[in-house]
């Protein structure tokens, strides 16, 4: 997860500098990519708070919640964004990113909050919190210039087999442990 997430870290710098080498914009160009700097900015320093969170300390669990939905607050804005007309597909990508977030992080509080710690909304949230990485890497690669396309992802069964495999107690996640979840969120369950 920390190497995913690094590269996206990674790969939005550059998108940042892709788009700063543009030569005449306009000013919704500039503002979006100066959006974009402060929302990357934003997530990797995230992104450094949640693995420094001590898995020992006795408000781990707190702490990476509260980090969770710093997370979940930078995706909603990212999502708010007014996106230029060259990049058409991006606000169903950012849409989709904000949304798969917010039940990730939804899912990680019910998993935490249970007494005993519930795995099956852990995975869950693991779920959604892949796919949130996902829809922003799409949405790095088309600010790079790659062509993505919505058909690349299935947005409303896929949301349905993890709500499903939670109801029932099985595991939709294809991803588990330190893999797929923030890295203090595979070590505070053991709280």
């Amino acid at each position: 997860m920390k190497k995913n997430f690094i590269s996206l870290i990674c790969l939005c710098l550059f998108c940042s500098l892709l788009l700063s080498g543009c030569g005449k914009k306009s000013q919704e160009l500039k503002t979006y990519k100066d959006s974009m700097e402060t929302f990357c900015k934003n997530i990797s320093y995230l992104n450094q708070e949640i693995n420094a969170v001590d898995p020992s300390s006795a408000t781990s669990t707190k702490e990476l919640l509260g980090y969770l939905d710093s997370l979940k607050d930078q995706f909603s804005q990212m999502a708010a964004l007014t996106v230029p007309a060259e990049f058409p597909n991006i606000p169903n990508f950012a849409s989709d990113a904000s949304e798969n977030m917010t039940n990730a992080v939804t899912y990680y509080h019910k998993a935490y909050e249970s007494t005993p710690f519930n795995q099956n909304y852990a995975n869950a949230a693991n779920e959604y919190y892949s796919r949130a990485n996902e829809r922003l890497k799409y949405i790095l690669e088309a600010l790079h210039g790659e062509t993505v396309s919505e058909t690349q992802f299935s947005v409303g069964s896929a949301a349905g087999t993890t709500e499903q495999s939670v109801q029932s107690g099985t595991s939709a996640a294809s991803t588990s442990g330190a893999s797929g979840t923030p890295a203090a969120a595979s070590s505070a369950q053991s709280e």
